[in-house]
């Protein structure tokens, strides 16, 4: 049986998986990014909201990250980037209407 270890140096923006005692090989299972560095510009508070909410209803896990940079000073939310890219290209349906969320 093959353990495996979890570790995230850049504390949670990306996690690896790695076997136990193998420093070698590692493979990276999960990027967590803000919309803005995703959409390579501002999201807007709509947007936002409505990729947050899509989130919570999906039980996708989030952070946040402390950010003072030309002219925000406050928190954005991380996501999963597997999580967004489902968002952004309609593959991620909401509720069980099969509406579509909506497209960046």
């Amino acid at each position: 049986m093959t353990t495996y270890i979890y570790e995230s140096p850049d504390k949670g923006k990306t996690v690896y998986k790695r076997e136990f005692n193998n420093y070698k090989k590692r493979e990276k299972i999960m990027e967590m990014i803000s919309l803005f560095d995703y959409l390579g510009r501002k999201a807007g508070p709509e947007l936002g909201l409505k990729v947050a909410t899509a989130a919570g209803k999906a039980g996708v896990m989030t952070e946040t990250r402390k950010l003072n940079h030309k002219g925000w000073d406050g928190n954005v939310n991380l996501y999963p980037k597997s999580f967004l890219d489902l968002y952004f290209k309609g593959n991620l349906n909401e509720g069980t209407s099969g509406k579509q969320l909506l497209k960046g």
